[in-house]
């Protein structure tokens, strides 16, 4: 047997027919306790008519009634004996005393040979011995014939029932590995497609709603995630290396300018100084980039290395207000904070802080001198959103989509220095928190809302 569902089909089809085997037995058994039973009370009702005739009229009256019931036929396979104190027969339909093969008590068990046809044929009986009187011994009993072949024929039917039933479930049970055998060949190529690149490639569903289905819902939800994680990486790394060619390669027109300025005999102190610190420029902004990449894919791939943590949110805002301060009085726009005290969420503080620090950056990159930024928290329905609002131009609200995706540039963005990925990790901290990012329109401006699940409240 190769596959376990044809294994479990034979032993589920064995388990069944050997509790079909006793279930049948039992019944046997009970039936055949409640016909000896039965028989043995025809018997006993059938001795105590022929003592009471005994007792009115003694041996003939006993004689009377048994030659009477012989002619009548009262009773189908009757067995009746009455001889002396030295065994000779004085009434009934044996021709003499049997040899008893097993007795308890007044029962009696044994055999009495018929010729049928020319065919001697044994046949068992059950009998009752009586002492009506001294010399006098009385025997009544049954021919078990009938109950013998109805236990032959009892048994027969069993077997062959068993067996019906037995071969019915083991072909149900073969249909029915052979529907899982399909069901798993047809994921086995799913999954080879998708092992071989095509991560667009789904489990196939039968619509029955069972376990199949419910896993196979299951993976088809991870693999959407991991196609999805893997396109936002392959256009990260796409546009990372576009992001950084630019300033390597200033870096490197730099020092060969600087060079060739030395070789012109210009003096360091000419060339240095502007052309280290045009470098450094490049290196910072090429350092935040691969710091903005990492911490996305970790919150992407869930592999923070810290436990999450109570996150106490009107104290991280107020830190988060009191750094952003000072450069939004350089540029002229207010900027307020108003977060409910014991606010809090369960998660990692630092890009917790790193997501809203993102949102504010974007806001003072929009906003115009005399506008203004709200820093805002409030909780919906277990949902804990925060908000930064700006009165700067907004997103028109084809491009919001977009605008969470990597190294984006919008069409109204300002030429200011930025990695183009602050929306994106902002959206993947939030998705790492069970939350998510919107973009709504503030009418004018832009209300960038950050929304996770409600912690425990933090006194």
């Amino acid at each position: 047997m190769r596959t376990s569902a044809l294994r479990l089909s034979v032993v589920y089809a064995a388990s069944f027919a050997a509790a079909l085997v006793a279930l049948v037995f039992v019944i046997y058994l009970l039936t055949t306790r409640f016909i000896n039973t039965e028989v043995d009370a025809v018997i006993e009702r059938d001795a105590l008519g022929l003592l009471e005739a005994y007792g009115r009229s003694g041996t003939p009256g006993i004689i009377s009634e048994l030659n009477l019931r012989a002619s009548t036929f009262s009773r189908i396979n009757a067995v009746y004996l009455l001889t002396d104190g030295e065994g000779f027969v004085i009434a009934g339909n044996l021709p003499a005393w049997p040899m008893m093969r097993g007795r308890d008590g007044r029962w009696a068990e044994f055999e009495i040979e018929l010729r049928e046809g020319g065919i001697e044929t044994d046949r068992p009986v059950r009998a009752l011995v009586l002492d009506p009187a001294p010399g006098v011994r009385l025997l009544v009993g049954t021919d078990l014939s009938d109950r013998r072949d109805l236990g032959r024929r009892f048994a027969v039917a069993a077997a062959i029932g068993t067996l019906l039933v037995t071969l019915l479930a083991l072909g149900i049970g073969y249909r029915q590995s052979q529907r899982i055998l399909a069901r798993v060949e047809a994921v086995s190529r799913s999954c080879k497609e998708i092992v071989s690149g095509n991560l667009a490639r789904r489990l196939p569903l039968a619509g029955d709603d069972d376990e199949f289905d419910t896993l196979a819902v299951e993976v088809n939800a991870l693999l959407a995630r991991l196609a999805r994680t893997t396109e936002i990486l392959r256009t990260a790394l796409h546009s990372a290396a576009h992001d950084l060619r630019s300033p390597m390669h200033r870096m490197r027109l730099r020092l060969e300018q600087s060079l060739s300025a030395s070789d012109a005999g210009a003096t360091a102190d000419q060339t240095r100084p502007e052309t280290l610190e045009q470098t450094l420029r490049d290196v910072d902004h090429m350092q935040r980039v691969l710091t903005a990449l990492l911490q996305i894919a970790e919150a992407e791939s869930g592999t923070v290395g810290a436990l999450p943590e109570p996150v106490a949110l009107d104290t991280m805002l107020g830190e988060l207000g009191e750094l952003y301060q000072p450069q939004a009085e350089e540029q002229g726009v207010e900027l307020s904070v108003a977060c409910a005290t014991g606010s809090s969420v369960l998660g990692h503080r630092q890009l917790l802080a790193q997501a809203v620090a993102n949102l504010i950056d974007n806001a003072l990159k929009f906003t115009p001198a005399g506008g203004r930024i709200e820093l805002r928290t409030r909780v919906a329905e277990g949902r804990l959103i925060i908000s930064v609002t700006d009165s700067g131009p907004g997103i028109p609200a084809d491009e919001r989509a977009r605008a969470v995706e990597p190294f984006v540039r919008l069409s109204n963005a300002p030429p200011r220095d930025g990695s183009g990925l602050g929306l994106n990790l902002a959206a993947a901290v939030a998705r790492l928190h069970g939350g998510s990012l919107r973009l709504e329109d503030n009418r004018p401006g832009l209300v960038a809302l950050l929304e996770v699940p409600a912690g425990v409240p933090v006194s």
